[in-house]
């Protein structure tokens, strides 16, 4: 643009890459104030480029119109200086944000990719497993897949904590013992995955030894795995020391296709004396 000062509102909102309406906002919450023309046009010289230039910064560091209007108020070196602290303070704290989400996002893929790998193998493993904390989202028999939404964020509401169910893998504690009408095995709690840090609450699996069976397709196959599991820990003089878990990699939240659905049976076992 080559026009001269002062602009009118629709130049303004142009160079700035805003609407005419935001300017006239920051201007009814006193961030800027065009002088007017005769004819009642707001006009925009250079005090209100001034203005304007540290709104638009401000605003790129996230600080609200309060934040705003208190510095253009009465700013000095003094308030400049702790406006830039407090802008690193917030980049630190989004940083350790992404840094976390990072994490279970790379779990997330990890664990997908390994259940993937997993689901090819002809009989199930013995794999060493970490400590992992989950949080009880329900302990009622009959949950099925379609009430999970609502026990998590109501469990997250009790709890004041987030839950990121897209990177997060669900897991549920079997009775074996029982099929459910669909013949699969009865659920006897549902469980989700969380940080160490963010619940007093957590549930921890220990770690151990888990044998470990993958299957892909829909969770009528679970009975069956569960078969080999057993054969595989007669066979090899194995004892279980838990209950039965069956971690959900890849369900109908993931995917439309029941024949992609992922699913990993895990027994933590010993060696029988």
């Amino acid at each position: 643009m080559s026009e001269k000062l002062p602009l009118n509102i629709k130049q303004t909102a142009q160079l700035y890459g805003v609407s005419s309406d935001t300017l006239r906002y920051y201007e009814s919450v006193g961030l800027i104030a065009p002088r007017r023309e005769r004819n009642s046009y707001r006009v925009y010289g250079e005090v209100e480029f001034a203005r304007l230039n540290i709104v638009m910064s401000m605003l790129e560091m996230n600080f609200t119109l309060s934040d705003i209007r208190d510095y253009l108020s009465s700013h000095s070196l003094e308030k400049t200086i702790e406006l830039f602290n407090k802008e690193m303070d917030r980049i630190d704290e989004t940083m350790g944000k992404l840094s976390l989400r990072r994490r279970k996002i790379e779990q997330c893929l990890r664990s997908t990719t390994d259940a993937v790998l997993a689901s090819g193998d002809s009989e199930p493993r013995l794999r060493h497993r970490g400590a992992r904390h989950y949080i009880v989202i329900s302990e009622d028999s009959d949950i099925n897949a379609d009430p999970l939404p609502y026990y998590t964020i109501k469990k997250a509401h009790e709890l004041g904590v987030s839950i990121d169910s897209l990177h997060s893998i669900p897991c549920f504690v079997m009775d074996y013992t029982r099929l459910r009408y669909d013949d699969c095995f009865v659920p006897e709690k549902a469980l989700l995955t969380i940080g160490k840090a963010e619940c007093h609450d957590a549930l921890v699996l220990p770690e151990g030894t888990y044998l470990c069976r993958t299957v892909r397709g829909p969770a009528q196959l679970t009975p069956a795995a569960f078969e080999q599991m057993s054969a595989f820990m007669q066979s090899h003089s194995l004892a279980p020391r838990g209950k039965l878990l069956e971690f959900w990699h890849v369900s109908e939240y993931v995917s439309d296709d029941d024949s992609e659905y992922l699913h990993t049976l895990e027994m933590m076992v010993e060696q029988q004396q």
